[in-house]
């Protein structure tokens, strides 16, 4: 293991919702079991999150990831791990076979306590591994392309970001970078995800462009008192299950167990239109930069060819 670099998230107060974005002020995830296309269009369109259970439960992935799986068929394959605490992201460099073990070998929390603040276990969070070994794709059959925009199907395993770690990993509360469309596909073990609309980050603690300070699992109302109005939804995210959230939906993810997922961050016409508008709301250079590109492939309709490789170091970005 190589430690790499540290990055702190810039620390300026943003406490502003994020207006542009439509909010149907849901409270709560729906939770089906089947999910045509024009279903999922209908969510999707209307700004709501949804819960597939089972939708990828018949996926190869869900019989065969695990660390043990991973150990073996990309060990040598060098990975950053980060480790998450308070303001501060460590990254460290792994070859993915010691991390498989180190996961193996993590117990949980000292006493079982699931609700413990854990920000500082080692977390494979948001690599490209599926871009990197594109073979892992075929795992991933038959893959549900028609959720995502045109432009991103063809080729979806290169917009996908992996994550595995051990039990009690967290990502503390925030929302995705680009304010993009989340598709979650949970492989192995199980997550709680806290979710909460777009419209309440005014009362969540906003630090710098996309993190907040609320701890979702143990609010300190002293110091957040305005959090006692929100209205958090709380779901189990189990394997074989696909999870859907809207732009800019603020979301806390504990790993319930040894957990492997993937997701999928993609934009439409709208949602990068949403996004460009934000550019003036202390969105990072980078962000801007990437949401142009997307804008090229969605809206312009440029080959991928182009844009992809301008927008390949998205998918290692840190922010």
């Amino acid at each position: 293991m190589v430690e790499n670099e540290v990055v702190a998230p810039t620390q300026t107060s943003n406490d502003r919702p994020l207006p542009p974005l439509k909010d149907s002020g849901w409270s709560f995830v729906p939770d089906v079991a089947k999910l045509s296309d024009p279903e999922f269009a209908a969510y999707r369109d209307s700004m709501r999150p949804v819960i597939l259970r089972g939708g990828c439960s018949s996926w190869k992935a869900c019989q065969r990831w695990s660390p043990d799986y991973f150990e073996d068929v990309a060990g040598s394959v060098t990975v950053p791990v980060k480790t998450i605490n308070n303001s501060e992201i460590n990254v460290s460099s792994w070859e993915l076979a010691e991390y498989a073990r180190f996961v193996k070998d993590s117990q949980p929390c000292e006493g079982g306590d699931s609700t413990s603040i854990a920000t500082a276990t080692p977390y494979c969070h948001d690599i490209p591994l599926l871009g990197l070994i594109e073979s892992l794709a075929e795992d991933c059959q038959p893959f549900p392309v028609d959720f995502l925009s045109p432009s991103y199907r063809r080729h979806w395993w290169r917009y996908s970001q992996f994550f595995m770690g051990p039990e009690g990993a967290v990502t503390p509360l925030h929302f995705d970078t680009l304010l993009s469309h989340n598709l979650f596909f949970q492989i192995f073990g199980a997550k709680q995800f806290t979710l909460l609309p777009p419209s309440q980050t005014i009362h969540c603690g906003r630090r710098g462009w996309r993190w907040f300070d609320v701890d979702p699992e143990q609010p300190d109302y002293a110091r957040f008192p305005e959090y006692k109005g929100t209205t958090p939804a709380v779901i189990t995210v189990n394997a074989g299950d696909i999870l859907y959230m809207p732009p800019g939906t603020l979301h806390h993810v504990r790993s319930l167990s040894t957990s492997i997922s993937f997701a999928i961050d993609f934009h439409t016409k709208q949602s990068v239109l949403d996004a460009l508008t934000q550019s003036s709301d202390g969105m990072p250079n980078e962000v801007r930069y990437y949401n142009a590109i997307s804008a090229l492939s969605v809206i312009s309709g440029i080959s991928e060819s182009i844009t992809f490789p301008l927008y390949r170091p998205y998918l290692s970005y840190i922010s």
